[in-house]
């Protein structure tokens, strides 16, 4: 009989059709009939089996190549299944947009699936709730590993590598561990906020470390620390032959589960790879598969500890309580680790001649938006846009000041975020007319959305005094309608609106900014609107 540390013949409750939805964030189980499956016989014939496709995490894809080479056709279910590796955070918005859809998914944590019937709408079908499992680790030189009280000490560590966490949840499981050890403090959740600023702004220059290999080429050739599941530790250490150290917090760490969903499209096929799923899951979880799993580095589903001293051995598995500050926190860090592409829209109405304590409207205006030039990277990309009645000529309420490009690019002798300067300081010499915010808040739209950057957080940045006064223009329920008819899930453009005193229409610059899952704000007097434009600038939902 196999000991604690021997790969167990044969998993004890992952597998059977399930289905995955949100109610409540739980997972429920469906009665599903049992699946025959053809057991390999000589003589024994499948026919012409089917092809399946089968997307998996690329950690996870070779041994499972070699689990289902090993496998035949009839033990499948009367099929071949097709590999390939492909990033759990890919097939998610693969199967959100219905566009080359896998008959079967096995991302790295069911957070994918999660994700992905929050963004459908649909419930998902799991023929196993765990395939294998590993747990995230912080890896270092053999002699260098620190010690961690709390998953929040190694966040604050400067330097941290922790890799994309759009791509995968081993780069998310750090933030995940520091949520999971604040349970319900909202002292400690804001402290995790915090924690994440400097790593999510260094993340901005090293998007390409999906790869946990390029962490570690890193770690081996200048030190430091890096988040990676022990699977890749010990992976990386036997292909590479170096000698690494490995450590969590005494609190305990994430594990990746590995679930296998059914997501090939409704119809007939649907059931067939449900079939083929509940078949491939009982092949994993055989002697053979299981065994296969652990010579690569890979736990079983009980998360029991691997054999032969590899690895860290027992640790404590940390859950999060409460999903919904999870939810939060790494939508915070995901969108902090983005560049912004922005068109900034600038109210010139002759309202903005108005009195504004010592200044002006359009005075205070071009001061918050030189604050605002000065906060964004070189690698964020802005433009600029004036808007009353008529400005563009004829019908066009609006003049294009500056197009979107790099703040560092190139534009003629001077770089962007100069251009946007100068640009800036123009305004005043615009001003005059009524407000054109309808048709130009369209327009605005549309321009950011036709030049989408998925590397990006797209958005328009609206600052007007009042509200829209262009009679000839599409109304406020034609724009709100638009705007939610155009808005684009895999490509979201959100509106950030700004009202520059009581006069701007609060209530109008809301419901705009909430149609495309921006946030809308107001400065009541002059002395708010330079902070409150900052604020709106690094306020970027919609991620």
């Amino acid at each position: 009989m196999p000991g604690r540390h021997s790969a167990p013949s044969s998993a004890t409750s992952s597998r059977g059709l399930a289905k995955y939805g949100v109610v409540a964030v739980s997972v429920l189980l469906v009665v599903g009939g049992g699946v025959v499956v053809a057991q390999k016989a000589f003589g024994s014939e499948c026919g012409d089996p089917a092809s399946y496709s089968l997307a998996a995490d690329p950690a996870i894809a070779p041994v499972l190549q070699k689990i289902v080479d090993d496998t035949s056709a009839e033990s499948l279910g009367c099929a071949e299944i097709e590999v390939t590796a492909t990033e759990s955070g890919q097939v998610s918005a693969a199967v959100a947009k219905g566009d080359d859809v896998p008959s079967l998914w096995i991302p790295d944590s069911s957070l994918w699936v999660g994700k992905t019937v929050r963004s459908t709408a649909t419930l998902i079908d799991l023929a196993s709730q765990s395939v294998a499992a590993t747990p995230a680790v912080l890896a270092a030189r053999k002699d260098e590993v620190p010690f961690f009280d709390t998953w929040l000490t190694a966040l604050k560590l400067e330097g941290l590598r922790i890799g994309n966490p759009l791509a995968n949840t081993t780069s998310d499981a750090a933030i995940l561990g520091a949520v999971a050890e604040a349970g319900s403090d909202e002292a400690a959740l804001d402290s995790v906020g915090t924690a994440l600023v400097p790593i999510a702004q260094a993340q901005a220059a090293t998007r390409g470390e999906a790869d946990p290999t390029v962490r570690l080429d890193d770690l081996v050739a200048d030190g430091g620390v890096a988040v990676v599941s022990e699977q890749a530790f010990l992976a990386y250490q036997q292909d590479n032959s170096v000698e690494l150290g490995a450590t969590v917090p005494p609190t305990g760490t994430i594990f990746l589960n590995f679930p296998l969903a059914v997501t090939e499209p409704a119809g007939d096929r649907h059931e067939a790879a449900k079939s083929v799923g509940t078949a491939l899951a009982t092949a994993i979880e055989s002697e053979l598969g299981q065994q296969a799993l652990s010579d690569a580095g890979f736990r079983s589903a009980d998360n029991a500890p691997l054999d032969a001293g590899r690895g860290i051995g027992d640790v404590t598995s940390l859950t999060v309580a409460d999903q919904q500050a999870a939810e939060s926190t790494l939508r915070q860090y995901q969108v902090l680790a983005l560049p912004s592409r922005a068109l900034v829209m600038e109210d010139v109405s002759g309202s903005m001649n108005y009195s504004a304590g010592a200044n002006t409207r359009i005075a205070m205006t071009v001061q918050a938006s030189e604050t605002g030039n000065r906060l964004f990277p070189d690698n964020a990309s802005m433009g600029l846009w004036a808007f009353s009645i008529g400005l563009g000529g004829e019908s066009q309420d609006y003049r294009e000041l500056a197009p979107i490009r790099r703040m560092d690019e190139q534009v003629g002798n001077t770089t962007q975020r100069e251009v946007l300067l100068q640009q800036t300081r123009t305004l005043p010499t615009l001003v005059g007319g009524g407000t054109g915010l309808y048709d130009t808040t369209l327009a605005a739209f549309r321009t950011v959305q036709q030049g989408y950057d998925p590397d990006a957080v797209n958005s328009v940045i609206i600052l007007t005094d009042g509200t829209n006064e262009d009679p000839a223009s599409i109304s406020l329920d034609e724009l709100l309608s638009t705007l939610r008819a155009e808005q684009d899930p895999s490509k979201p453009v959100v509106i950030v609106t700004i009202g520059i005193t009581d006069d701007a229409d609060a209530g109008v610059l809301q419901q705009i900014s909430a149609a495309t899952g921006g946030t809308s704000f107001v400065a009541r007097n002059p002395a708010e609107i330079p902070n409150v434009f900052v604020n709106a600038l690094r306020s970027r939902s919609g991620r």
